[in-house]
């Protein structure tokens, strides 16, 4: 079965599929799309329970920012494109990425959680060769086993219940009136 998000928009219910976000990312990695929808699955249900959550009333701060995730935060809850969306250059916590810490807060009106990808989840020097990727001096054969890697990791992640790959604090409180 296809993973989905609902949410809702000022025109009504939406729901949106992994297909759906892939093709609007690019379908390059794989790992941060499938990543970003089960940060947002968690939180969702224990931010509102069964409720569905409004565009309007969420608000995401990142401790890293790679196009997966951060298209696939977009896709579902516009955050970006209504400036709801940070990115926290030093964050707490979370294991390393090649662009910060795999760290996430969901916000919804009164109410956050803080979530991070758990230690372990990813293969032994995936950094390395998305670090070395990025900076154009992968070999075509470090490259082509990072691309293996991301498409591996989609695949994996999308089997798993977010809780097998999420640790979670929350839900907290605001103080901001």
């Amino acid at each position: 079965m296809e993973e989905t998000i609902t949410v809702y928009d000022d025109s009504g219910e939406i729901t949106i599929s992994y297909t759906e976000v892939l093709k609007y990312h690019g379908q390059d990695f794989y790992g941060g799309v499938v990543l970003a929808l089960k940060v947002l699955k968690l939180a969702f249900e224990k931010l509102l329970g069964d409720n569905i959550p409004h565009r309007n009333k969420i608000h995401v701060v990142v401790g890293f920012n790679p196009p997966g995730v951060i298209d696939t935060i977009e896709f579902v809850t516009r955050a970006q494109t209504r400036h709801r969306l940070i990115v926290e250059p030093d964050p707490p916590k979370g294991p390393d990425s090649v662009f910060g810490r795999y760290y996430f807060e969901v916000h919804y009106e009164k109410r956050w959680m803080r979530l991070t990808l758990k230690e372990g989840m990813l293969p032994d020097g995936f950094t390395l060769l998305a670090r070395k990727s990025f900076a154009g001096i992968a070999t075509p054969e470090e490259r082509a086993r990072w691309t293996d890697h991301k498409k591996q990791i989609g695949k994996a992640l999308m089997e798993m219940r977010p809780e097998e790959i999420l640790d979670f604090e929350g839900p907290f409180e605001s103080v901001v009136p």
